[in-house]
């Protein structure tokens, strides 16, 4: 999934096959909606790359039915939800374009997507799958009002992480404006892996920084979205922890979770996290899901339960979650529309994360005119008739609107 403003926009996956559907959420409206798309719409495929550039999206590679991977390139333009399928050429020097794969991440930074890794089948019958993991790096040109575009293999310097597929990668630039760095973390090559590694884009070094704090389990098929400086890794394959110290490295051993973790990527720590949480409002254990960063919001959906290990007696998840990272802004100074002797009517400004909000109103007595007025100890009714909260809670997508309150006594 991807982000355009209050939009998250889902592709393909599926759970009974492979589905070339696409999906749009409205978390300012709390609906689902199906866009009627046009043009050259891809098949339906899981495990591919997909980002967002302005309004404009691209999705790679993927696999488009069991054993059979793809390695072609499309774009939707989500102004008029109108799909295009795009032939980049080849790089030069390279015998061709990346091969067809899956569980590869594809990353935005600036105005050029990064391809890493995943899974290829080196087998010509895709029901004889010879899986291969991979570790190479492809950029791409995005160019403005273009569709013009190329593959490149970029010189690299230092030791890239080793092949891995259904790892997750994201771009940081630290608010000091340092050169950004692609951070790859986790996933797959015979065993699971949680092992950190990063790009300098501007030097296009790879390095593996050393990370402090309480690491997390490695897995695989989890989601990993950037949220300010802070990188949460959600859900996927872990293996399955055979007592408090020692975790199982025998790969039959292995089971879906549900843990939340936080990088700080400023800092280069594991940061504990200290959440309020009751067992019915946490998401159930699962991989393979999709998840976006809509303001300081984290969105989370679908996913494969896990609970049963055969891959074809699992269970798509169909439910959507949202977590709060950060406490909503204070809103902006409360304005007095009109006033009679029944009724006050003010506004304020919205709060994009704020599902409600709290008027607190006061009393203010006039003295008499022929003495001194003491020291006012609230707020004059004109002037805001006392103080604001906004704060966050209630149910996912529900949502009190500001705007214009009228009231008789108290609001909410």
């Amino acid at each position: 999934a991807v982000a355009i403003k209050d939009l998250m926009i889902v592709f393909g996956g599926g759970n009974e096959g492979i589905v070339d559907e696409l999906h749009v959420y409205n978390t300012s409206t709390n609906q689902w909606f199906v866009p009627p798309v046009k043009g050259d719409i891809p098949p339906g495929c899981a495990a591919y790359g997909f980002v967002c550039d302005g309004t404009r999206l691209l999705v790679f590679g993927g696999m488009v039915e069991y054993g059979k991977y793809s390695n072609e390139l499309y774009e939707l333009q989500a102004s008029r939800w109108e799909w295009k399928r795009l032939k980049p050429r080849p790089p030069r020097g390279a015998p061709g374009p990346p091969c067809p794969r899956l569980g590869h991440s594809f990353t935005l930074i600036g105005n050029k997507a990064f391809l890493f890794g995943g899974l290829a089948n080196d087998s010509d019958d895709p029901k004889n799958n010879i899986p291969r993991y991979l570790n190479d790096l492809y950029t791409l040109e995005l160019r403005p009002f273009s569709s013009s575009m190329a593959w490149d293999v970029p010189q690299v310097f230092g030791q890239p992480p080793p092949p891995r597929e259904s790892h997750t990668a994201v771009a940081y630039q630290s608010r000091e404006g340092r050169q950004p760095r692609l951070i790859v973390y986790g996933g797959m090559s015979g065993c699971r892996l949680g092992d950190l590694w990063q790009l300098d884009v501007d030097s296009m070094s790879w390095s593996k920084p050393q990370v402090g704090g309480v690491a997390p389990l490695p897995r695989s098929l989890h989601s990993a979205t950037l949220i300010g400086q802070r990188m949460f890794v959600f859900g996927g394959w872990v293996p399955l922890v055979m007592d408090e110290n020692k975790a199982s490295t025998h790969e039959k051993e292995w089971k879906c979770t549900n843990t939340l973790a936080s990088l700080n990527l400023d800092t280069m720590a594991w940061e504990p996290l200290a959440m309020e949480v009751f067992e019915e409002a946490v998401p159930r254990a699962r991989a393979g899901h999709c998840s976006v960063a809509i303001n300081s919001r984290l969105y989370i959906w679908s996913g494969r339960d896990g609970y049963r290990k055969a891959w074809n007696n699992q269970v798509c998840c169909k439910d959507l979650w949202y977590l709060e990272t950060e406490k909503p802004p204070p809103p902006s100074r409360v304005q007095l529309v009109r006033a009679s002797t029944a009724t006050l009517e003010v506004c304020w400004g919205a709060v994009p994360t704020a599902d409600a909000y709290v008027l607190q109103l006061q009393r203010y007595d006039v003295p008499p005119t022929n003495t001194v007025p003491p020291p006012p100890v609230a707020p004059p009714a004109a002037s805001a008739c006392a103080c604001l909260h906004g704060y966050p809670g209630g149910l996912l997508g529900s949502r009190a609107h500001s705007g214009r309150l009228r009231t008789a006594a108290a609001a909410l």
